[in-house]
Parts: C-alpha cells; sequence; structure tokens
C-alpha cells in the first residue's frame, strides 16, 4: 500500500511554544523525529528551488534540533555543501530541488535517489511528474520503518493540479482521494497557541484582496487568482457588508421590494430590499433560499413562506415583486394565464400585503449590467449599497462570480453529489441584485447606458397607490 498525504491547505503551527509557519513546522517534525527513531534512515525535504528551501523549511529544520536539545558535532553534523544534516545513528535529511529543467523533462536525475520518506513543501509550486517520480523513489528500509512508503505534500489553497486531484474537480465537485492518499485541511483556528493565532489571524485580516484573505484565512479553494477574472471586482465586504443591517434598517411601514430568482437547483432564491431615496442607499435585507430538501424550490412553497415572514414581520408598507423577466413565461404545467409572477401576487394578495408586479420587459444586457452594478458598488450616483452580513449566498455570489472574456458571467455547472443534479454553483442571488439595481435605481441605469430612453423597456402591472410612489 502506497500512502500520499494530501496537501493542508492552511496554515497552523502545532507546538505551543514554536512560532515557525505551521505547514513547515509539521513537516520538519515529522522528518526529524523519523531520523531519531530510526538508525539509517535517510528522508528527503524538498521544494521548488534550493534557494527557496534553505531560505524557509531548512531553517525550521536547524532550530528543531537545537531546540529539541540536539549539540551540534556531537549528535548531528551539518553539511552545507551537500546539503544535508547526518544524525549520529547514521540517519540523514537532504535537500532536493523539484524545479521542472528542459534538459531533465523526465527527472532522471532522481533516478539514483533511494530515500524512506520525503517532505514537500509548498507543493503547488512543482509539477505533478516530478511529485509522481519522487515518489517511486521511496523504497530505502520503508519495510523496516513506516512500514509503507509516505510523502507529506503541504500548501496554500491552488487552483492547479493540487486542487483538481486531493480536493474538487473543475466544476467544483469533492474529489475522492485514490486508495492511500488523503487531503487533511486545518487553519489558523485550529492552532493551540493562542497568541500565534492571534497574531496571524490579525495579519491575514488586513489584506486587502478578499479573495486572497479567503484563501489563506479560511482555506477557501474557490478563491480566484486574479481580481480581474471577477465579475464584481468594486464588491469590498468591509465596505458594503453590514452586520444585522435588518433590525437597523428594516421599516415595516415602508414598501418592501422582493425579487425572485426561479432557479430550483441548487435552490431558489428571493431577495428582500428597502431604498432610502433621500439618502442615496441601497439596503439588501435578507435572502431567502427554498431548499429541495425541504420541498420550498418552487414558486407556491416560497410564495407561502414569504407571506408567513412577512405577516410575522407585521409588514404594513407594501410589497413589490420583480426579479428574472422570463418568469412571466407559461409553464406546460400551468393553465393559460398562469405564471410564476401570478401564483406569487394570489398567495401574497388578499391582505394588508397589497403586492404589485414591476417588471423589466427583458432582462438587461449582462455586460453593461455587470458594469453598472460595479459602479454603484464604487459610489456611482451617490449611492450606497449595503447587505446584511447574513446574506451568505449572495456574498459568496460577490466574491466568486467569475466572468467571460466577453465580460459575460460564467455560469459554469456543477453536480450534486446527492441527486446527480447539474446546476449553476454561482448566480442566482447577483442575478436577483442586477435586476433589483437596474430597475429602481432606473435614473442612473439609463443615464448610465449613455442617455437610453427611460421611457421604454419598463413593463409594470401595478396600479399606483398614493404613498406608494418611490
Amino acid at each position: 500500500m502506497e500512502t500520499c498525504s494530501g496537501a493542508s491547505g492552511r496554515r497552523v503551527a502545532y507546538a505551543g511554544e514554536q512560532k515557525q509557519g505551521g505547514k513547515s513546522y509539521l513537516m520538519s517534525v515529522w522528518l526529524v523525529s523519523c531520523c531519531l527513531r530510526y538508525t539509517d534512515f535517510r528522508a528527503v525535504i524538498a521544494r521548488k528551488t534550493l534557494k527557496s528551501l534553505k531560505e524557509s523549511t531548512w531553517n525550521t529544520v536547524r532550530k528543531i534540533v537545537k531546540d529539541w536539545g540536539l549539540q551540534e558535532d556531537v549528535n548531528y553534523k551539518i553539511n552545507n555543501l551537500a546539503g544535508s544534516i547526518q544524525f549520529w545513528n547514521g540517519s540523514i535529511i537532504l535537500m532536493l530541488e523539484m524545479a521542472d529543467l528542459p534538459s531533465d523533462p523526465n527527472f532522471e536525475r532522481f533516478g539514483s535517489i533511494e530515500v524512506s520518506a520525503v517532505g514537500v513543501d509548498e507543493c503547488s509550486e512543482i509539477s505533478q511528474r516530478a511529485i509522481e517520480v519522487l515518489f517511486s523513489r521511496i523504497r530505502w528500509k520503508v519495510h523496516e520503518t513506516l512500514g509503507v512508503s509516505k510523502m507529506l505534500m503541504t500548501t496554500n489553497p491552488t487552483t492547479n493540479w493540487i486542487r483538481s486531484r486531493f480536493v474538487q474537480d473543475d466544476e467544483g465537485n469533492k474529489v475522492t482521494p485514490r486508495e492511500g492518499e488523503f487531503y487533511v485541511p486545518f487553519s489558523v483556528f485550529d492552532n493551540p497557541d493562542i497568541a500565534f493565532r492571534q497574531t496571524y489571524e490579525a495579519a491575514l485580516n488586513k489584506i486587502s484582496d478578499q479573495a486572497t484573505k479567503e484563501r489563506l484565512l479560511f482555506g477557501n479553494w474557490d478563491f480566484v487568482e486574479s481580481c480581474d477574472m471577477i465579475v464584481y471586482s468594486k464588491f469590498d465586504g468591509e465596505r458594503h457588508l453590514v452586520s444585522k443591517l435588518k433590525e437597523e434598517a428594516y421599516d415595516p411601514t415602508k414598501p418592501l421590494i422582493t425579487v425572485w430568482d426561479f432557479n430550483v437547483a441548487p435552490q431558489m432564491s428571493v431577495l428582500l430590499a428597502q431604498i432610502d431615496y433621500d439618502r442615496k442607499k441601497v439596503y439588501i435585507l435578507e435572502e431567502l433560499l427554498g431548499k429541495p430538501e425541504n420541498k420550498e424550490n418552487n414558486t407556491p412553497a416560497m410564495s407561502r413562506r414569504l407571506r408567513e415572514r412577512l405577516y410575522r414581520y407585521k409588514h404594513i408598507g407594501g410589497v413589490d415583486v420583480t426579479g428574472d423577466p422570463s418568469g412571466l413565461q407559461r409553464s406546460t404545467a400551468s393553465e393559460e394565464g398562469v405564471n410564476n409572477y401570478t401564483q406569487i401576487l394570489d398567495t401574497l394578495g388578499g391582505g394588508v400585503l397589497r403586492p404589485k408586479l414591476k417588471l423589466l420587459k427583458k432582462q438587461p444586457p449582462q455586460v453593461v449590467r455587470c458594469d453598472f452594478v460595479n459602479q454603484l458598488f464604487d459610489g456611482y450616483g451617490g449611492w450606497e449599497i449595503r447587505i446584511d452580513m447574513r446574506c451568505r449566498k449572495l456574498t459568496e455570489d460577490l466574491i466568486y462570480q467569475l466572468r467571460n472574456d466577453d465580460g459575460s458571467k460564467s455560469k459554469k455547472k456543477v453536480t450534486d453529489g446527492k441527486t446527480g443534479v447539474r446546476y449553476e454553483k454561482y448566480g442566482h442571488l447577483s442575478d436577483c441584485l442586477d435586476y433589483l439595481l437596474c430597475f429602481y435605481l432606473r435614473d442612473s441605469w439609463y443615464r448610465f447606458k449613455n442617455g437610453a430612453d427611460s421611457a421604454t423597456g419598463v413593463l409594470t402591472t401595478a396600479v399606483l397607490h398614493e404613498g406608494f410612489c418611490y
């Protein structure tokens, strides 16, 4: 049986009094302890270049042997020229460079190596072929020591072969590692050293790029490497996310806007919002998710849920119903004149809610509307967008929604592991946000489109009521 440990995914230090980087420290402790436990044990510690190895992981190895009370030239000897630490019992740790070389595409330079165990730091910098060739060289006294060939690789979240082999495939589905391979995630929050954890967390929280922060602090493998690849590049969690915004801003005596997206997988999505036109503030108060497991991913069930919620809020300011214009289309499962919006209006009507339908005649051009929303995030026209921190799915859309080369949203599909249903992972709540802003800030929207006729493109079946005009 061959064993290859998967990438750690995040940083953590295990020793209570040690302050080294967690991934390098864990690997160094493992290799040094093996050398002390077994005689004539041959370990390799590797990285892409010797320069980066000497400046980081190798220093950690040297510090560990000193901290453990071993004396140089008595218990061990360091050969800087050969790049090795030789212990008194015949065990040795060797440094190894694993960069791809045009002169050695098949890594034949590894052919004469025979080792007992390998640690590879920052394996995301190294090619899969290099890893596999080196793993095949783990054959020195393996049966007498560890029993099986073992390689420990560490890395922060990355988008290359490491992610697709150990964590998730290109569609975002969880990967089942091969036999003998394991992925072990952990984060700074698992660190038992409270002082180190607080210091490191504070440093990571100062990273301005949200995707980078998510990758390094929370070990998120869905990050994107460049902000240029993100649709909503102007979204900033520190500026736009507000804790308990609903409790602070929601007014049951003022109109509430409900924005609908009618996908059934991964859920049906509804945003609840209010707009303060005097102060030019848009409040995204809540997101409702109709999950398939709760049998709420359909219009009647979500309409009833919304009605009950608004009655519970004692909402008397009226309700606007808006969203995807395609919801006006008749389904083959319904009779003529019945569609998603008529079902919503029928369910919400007949009481104090007084629902009104307000829709764009067709979906705004995706590239232009995404640019418009981005500019609003950046304060276009003096507007400010505030989003309740609990709108987690919307936040995920804003952080991770990628764009295509033409500027439109990338709507890649993933497969649900339980049901086998394929669906778009991101974009449902952000589409709702787009529809909301394009319709209800339509003066700014048409101005952004360079003077388009503000009288076209709007469809409403509502009757205006006094005190209900925005």
